[in-house]
Formats: structure tokens, C-alpha cells, sequence
């Protein structure tokens, strides 16, 4: 299956009717323990998360059936690793769109504003499958950071 027709990537702070489905998508995807579990908080993280022209910045992708995913970039994710910046936050793809190109896209945006302004380097910690998918996009595995509570994190990065 290839990229759903008419996909457009917009920044969420032009698209704020799309808050409510983003945050929803983040809150189904990893709302349980050890991450927070009450739907407000990813509401309120999304919207904190969706400036215009400064970190943390957010980009929805969308086409006629709504919202399909959202990533941003943000000024630090682990509290383990606060020496380097920035790195993504909350990149999602929702289940039905993923493997066609969606994420991506997101991620071509995000690359080309944060070089724009200046990054050399986008950092992104992350687990599971989606340590293959940023490999895919040219991403590079840089470390495992253990963590307690919770599994290790693989920590990944992309020159820009």
C-alpha cells in the first residue's frame, strides 16, 4: 500500500482542530504505565507541544479522513541525556496508516526545519519496531540508555 492521496503536513498550531485527535492517538499509543495514564495530560502535552516558530513545535499529518499522525520537536525528551538537542517527541502514525508513508513525510518536515534553523543533529529515543523504522529514514543507533521504571530505550540519531 502506498502514501494515502492528498496528504498534507501542517504545522498543528495552524491546525488546532486537530488537537483533541492527536492527543488521542498518543494517549491510545502509549498511555499505561510506566508513561501517564490520564487522557488530560496528553491533551495538555499536545497542546504545550504545538507552537508555530520555536521548540516545542509540533506537525500533524492529515487528509480527508482526519488526522494520520503527528510528530514534534521539542528541546529535550529523556532527563538521562539532557546534553544534546533537540530531539523528537510523540511521532505517530495512527495503526491504520502506518507503512505507507506517513511517517515519513513527518519526519522529512521536521528534518528540514530543524536544519533550517541551524541543528546538525536530531536526536530521537525510542523502542521496538520503530527503532527499524527511523533506521529506514537514516537514522543511526547511537546508545541503549537503561531506565527504572520501564524497558531501556534505544537512543538514535540523524545528521542533518
Amino acid at each position: 500500500m502506498g502514501l494515502p492521496t492528498a496528504v498534507t503536513v501542517e504545522l498543528l498550531a495552524d491546525r488546532q482542530d486537530y488537537i483533541r485527535a492527536v492527543s488521542e492517538l498518543r494517549w491510545r499509543e502509549w498511555g499505561h504505565w510506566p508513561e501517564p495514564t490520564d487522557p488530560a495530560w496528553w491533551l495538555a502535552t499536545t497542546i504545550r507541544e504545538a507552537s508555530r516558530d520555536r521548540l516545542p513545535i509540533t506537525w500533524v499529518a492529515s487528509n480527508t479522513n482526519g488526522a494520520l499522525g503527528a510528530v514534534g520537536l521539542g528541546e529535550f525528551d529523556i532527563e538521562e541525556r539532557r546534553d544534546r538537542s533537540p530531539w523528537v517527541l510523540g511521532m505517530i502514525v495512527h495503526p491504520q496508516w502506518r507503512g505507507r508513508g506517513v511517517g515519513r513525510l513527518l519526519l522529512a518536515q521536521l528534518e528540514a526545519w530543524a536544519q533550517g534553523r541551524g541543528y546538525e543533529t536530531v536526536w530521537v529515543a525510542t523502542g521496538g519496531s520503530a527503532v527499524r523504522f527511523y533506521e529506514r529514514c537514516g537514522w543511526r543507533m547511537h546508545e541503549a540508555v537503561e531506565r527504572k521504571p520501564g524497558p531501556a530505550l534505544s537512543v538514535l540519531a540523524k545528521r542533518l
